[in-house]
């Protein structure tokens, strides 16, 4: 071997530390699939429900925005972003009626280890796309082991992809429908809110504003509105302390024997119930 070509390593100045004293974490529970047109992803997000695992979209073709929270995030090809657990979501605004933006979602703890990632949406580089390549392929060879090492490996290279972006959140379009609905909601927590109250606010009639949602977020607005509210619920239920009558205030059912109704009808558990589940894997995203 030639000089210039060995490696060059330092004797250790101490044999028994060394680098990776904290264990990484490992991703469980993996699910990969993909959305490939409006009407799906937007009625998918209808049914979609709080739970405890990490969403990993990326997008490989089609621009639109991910609300998350009250935020209104411009997803364009060629990005990622990663929902954290109990995180409400939704998608509007898609450029084209058909799509390719593909899911990953998981488990994993600590989940401060991905907390870099809240709210960010990330442009890919080459060597993240080669990780996302070899989880695609992992995926296919249905090998649990190797899937959750290449989830690994690409959660890191988003990580080192976040550090070559700025600081500030993404401007977001001063007039998202969605996210002036979703400021609204959360301003009014702790109130019953209904369309009426939505339109008069946002200076719309009725009719106007539900069908403006419907072209924005596919979805009927009062269906929204009642999804909205069962994600808080199940959000404070799985993350609070708050007793089930406060739960229902915080949330904006009228009384908490209505939102006992409402959560049976719409998750199949009792709130009480819903709250000591040991694990929500059977969740969908």
């Amino acid at each position: 071997m030639k000089e210039n070509t060995r490696l060059q390593l330092e004797e250790p100045q101490d044999y028994f530390s060394g680098l990776g004293a904290t264990t990484l974490p490992t991703p469980r529970n993996v699910l990969m699939f993909v959305r490939r047109t409006k009407n799906t992803l937007q009625q998918e997000a209808l049914q979609n429900r709080s739970h405890h695992r990490f969403v990993l979209a990326y997008n490989l073709g089609t621009a639109g925005h991910i609300h998350v929270d009250n935020l209104a995030l411009p997803f364009d090809p060629g990005q990622a972003l990663l929902i954290l657990p109990y995180q409400f979501h939704h998608f509007s605004l898609l450029a084209a009626t058909q799509l390719e933006w593909v899911f990953c979602t998981f488990e994993l703890e600590p989940r401060t280890f991905l907390e870099p990632l809240r709210n960010r949406v990330i442009t890919i580089g080459e060597a993240t796309q080669r990780a996302y390549e070899a989880l695609l392929q992992k995926w296919h060879q249905s090998h649990a082991e190797t899937v959750q090492a290449a989830l690994l490996q690409l959660l890191l290279e988003l990580k080192l992809d976040r550090l070559q972006t700025g600081n500030d959140l993404p401007p977001e379009p001063e007039d998202n429908l969605l996210r002036s609905i979703n400021g609204l909601m959360a301003e009014w927590r702790g109130r019953t809110v209904v369309v009426a109250d939505l339109a008069q606010a946002m200076e719309f009639s009725e009719s106007r504003l539900r069908v403006l949602f419907k072209e924005a977020a596919g979805i009927p607005l009062g269906s929204y509105i009642q999804n909205y509210r069962i994600n808080r619920a199940m959000a404070l239920l799985r993350t609070s302390a708050l007793s089930i009558a406060d739960v229902a205030e915080e949330a904006g059912f009228g009384s908490p024997q209505a939102f006992s109704r409402i959560f049976k009808k719409e998750t199949g558990h009792t709130p009480r119930a819903y709250r000591s589940l040991p694990n929500l894997s059977g969740q969908r995203n």
